[in-house]
């Protein structure tokens, strides 16, 4: 029973570093095309209505490019990790590293949950940046065909 529990919870961890590579692949797009539309819609601001300023403009861009940006943030599990010393004054000895197949083990459970998550985290700011889009998009024409009406 413990091996398949081992087992599985191993499938977890690459099922879910599988997961935020994909995560992270789609917000640097998305991020590259946010930074090219910011360019292209200010370029055009004097044919905007007058109370459309640039602020109010940039503010949906801004917002969605920190979500996107915040998603790609590295972050990495902590909890339960005593094999990487953090000291002030590290001697080599203290980096050797030992093949302990029993802390591994019961490391298991503390990773899966960590990178749960951090892959929480990273489809929470995707999901809010694509339906903040969508909003601005929405939003940009009932402000613009308002006024040509």
């Amino acid at each position: 029973m413990a091996q398949d529990q081992n087992a599985q919870m191993r499938n977890l961890i690459a099922g879910y570093r599988d997961s935020m590579m994909l995560s992270d692949i789609k917000a640097l797009i998305a991020v590259l095309f946010v930074a090219i539309m910011m360019g292209t819609v200010l370029q055009y601001r004097a044919h905007y209505p007058w109370y459309l300023t640039p602020l109010v403009i940039l503010l949906p861009f801004l917002i969605i490019y920190l979500n996107l940006l915040i998603s790609v943030y590295p972050r990495f599990p902590r909890a339960g990790r005593a094999r990487f010393p953090i000291w002030r004054n590290p001697d080599p000895e203290d980096f050797d590293f030992v093949a302990d197949a029993e802390a591994e083990l019961e490391g298991l459970p503390a990773l899966c949950a960590g990178l749960s998550r951090i892959l929480w985290w990273k489809n929470i700011t995707l999901l809010t940046a694509s339906l903040l889009s969508i909003g601005c998009l929405a939003a940009t024409i009932i402000l613009l065909f308002v006024t040509w009406v």
